[in-house]
């Protein structure tokens, strides 16, 4: 005798979501019918710099929902890593700056960490965590973490002095503030004593994390990720609610001829499976 497996959902009415999403410049055009939209931007990430420099600086992050009329334009511009390029929604006054580039200091300090970017214009606005510092022709600072919606990225490690050992990994990478937000790359180091054997700089995530800084000897420097920008908009579906049965329940065969259900609501869609999954049968009409 199979085993049948009964799962319905129920459909009252609701909405779904269109999305675009630019990882380089463009033209949004707002729909027809369309008048909310959500944007959410992340700036580029800065690249590491050379030679025992710092990471650099993580993408800022800006969110916000905007009233549009139906067929107007904007323009969208999304910066490479490395660029200093802004994620800009024009004429919405949002934008999320771009993590600067690493630089390098004179031994014997540690620095030159790019700063993280920073946002405006959006209800929700991070700052991209700063590039770690590097220890000059050594050494690389780890890139800072970009900024996403549940904060501010984390800034990258800074490196150590050379105390006549090689062996350390280099700075660490910064975290991100959440997806989309890209966490940054860790700078570059040695895996031997006597500088021989690099330990290479990271590249900063998609989207927005700081490249590494570069050791001194055979490790360039990480490049940052690149800028993003997400619109969103509700489509109507004349459905307001959708539910489907958490934990659908496998039993003996217990039908014969016919199939009856009790306490239906009237907007119920069946489905009727077998134990692996296939479906079997699928409907609106079932007796009550």
């Amino acid at each position: 005798m199979k085993a049948l497996l009964i799962s319905a959902s129920l459909l009252f009415g609701g909405s779904a979501f269109s999305q675009i999403i630019y990882t380089t410049s463009g033209t949004f055009v707002v729909p027809d019918g369309v008048t909310s939209i959500h944007v959410e931007l992340i700036g580029a990430g800065g690249n590491g710099y050379l030679n025992g420099g710092g990471g650099g600086g993580g993408g800022g992050y800006a969110a916000g929902t905007f009233t549009v009329t139906p067929g107007t334009s904007y323009s969208i511009t999304v910066g490479d890593g490395g660029s200093g390029l802004a994620t800009i929604f024009g004429g919405l006054g949002i934008l999320a700056g771009a993590g600067s580039d690493g630089a390098q200091v004179s031994n014997p300090n540690v620095g030159g960490g790019g700063a993280g970017g920073t946002s405006v214009g959006g209800s929700v606005d991070f700052t991209g965590g700063a590039g770690g510092g590097g220890y000059f022709t050594y050494f690389g600072g780890g890139g800072g973490g970009a900024a996403g919606p549940m904060g501010a990225g984390g800034a990258g490690g800074n490196t150590i002095t050379w105390t006549g050992i090689c062996l350390t990994p280099g700075g660490a990478a910064g975290t991100s503030g959440g997806a989309p937000g890209g966490a940054g790359g860790k700078g570059a180091g040695f895996v031997d004593a006597s500088c021989n054997a690099a330990d290479p700089a990271g590249n900063g995530a998609a989207y927005g994390g700081g490249g590494g800084g570069g050791n001194g000897n055979s490790s360039g420097p990480g490049t940052g990720g690149g800028g993003y920008c997400s619109i969103t908009w509700d489509i109507s579906t004349g459905v307001s609610y959708a539910s489907v049965l958490s934990t659908p329940m496998v039993l003996n065969n217990p039908f014969t001829q016919h199939i009856v259900v009790a306490h239906v609501v009237g907007d119920e869609h069946f489905i009727l499976l077998d134990a692996t999954g296939r479906q079997l049968w699928n409907g609106v009409q079932i007796e009550q």
